[in-house]
């Protein structure tokens, strides 16, 4: 897969062209499939169907674990000792304010304790941990490939929002979750870290970057598609 960006020419300019956006646009169709799935556009308009959430919730609280175990891996290939900070925060974050979140949405939705610590990963969330351990595994450029399509397009679609908020608080709050400056602040870093690190790899290895960057894209898709399943 060819990138569209000589990533050899990035630099800190704002108006050289970006790695990170040259694999997202490499990631198309799937990359506008996924940021405005019916799923995302349904949740923002507050008609998103309970039965649906809960079948997303309780898959997306599986993949918690995989994304978990990434970004262990990701601090123990992390150069140094600023990524290895930003990933542990943002780990520390993950299994703390998002897990009470998990918590306080299934008891909202009736997701019985039993429910969601019983249930086992659909095919698109066996995929997801597949990919993102594999290349988690294989080194820290490709950590960053599956870490940062993951969490920019939850991103994007959230800040599509704008002001927008439904009326149930556990739609409400996952907005809100991936539309704060904070989550807002770590997408950017995750952007500007494969930026650095992506012309220092080898042709090879920056063609695995972009390949993993679309895989996670199209599974954000069926991710999405297997919740009204």
């Amino acid at each position: 897969m060819s990138l569209s960006c000589d990533s050899g020419a990035v630099s800190k300019d704002s108006t050289a062209p970006r790695l990170s956006d040259a694999l997202r646009r490499a990631a198309e169709p799937f990359w506008t499939r996924s940021v405005e799935h019916r799923f995302t556009r349904e949740l923002i308009a507050d008609t998103l169907p309970d039965a649906v959430y809960a079948r997303y919730l309780i898959q997306d609280y599986l993949f918690l674990d995989t994304l978990a175990r990434v970004l262990g891996f990701a601090i123990a290939q992390a150069p140094d000792m600023p990524p290895k900070t930003k990933l542990a925060a943002f780990l520390a974050a993950v299994t703390s304010e998002e897990n009470d979140y998990f918590l306080r949405s299934f008891r909202a939705l009736e997701v019985t304790e039993e429910d969601w610590r019983t249930a086992t990963p659909n095919d698109a969330t066996r995929r997801f941990g597949a990919v993102m351990l594999g290349a988690a595994r294989e080194g820290y450029a490709e950590a960053l490939a599956v870490l940062l399509p993951a969490e920019w397009v939850y991103l994007s679609w959230a800040s599509a929002a704008g002001g927008t908020r439904p009326k149930r608080f556990y739609l409400a709050e996952w907005i809100r979750i991936h539309a704060i400056p904070e989550f807002e602040a770590f997408v950017a870093w995750l952007r500007e870290e494969m930026d650095r690190v992506g012309p220092t790899l080898s042709p090879e290895r920056r063609e695995r970057v972009a390949s993993l960057f679309r895989e996670i894209a199209k599974l954000e898709v069926a991710f999405f598609d297997a919740a009204y399943e």
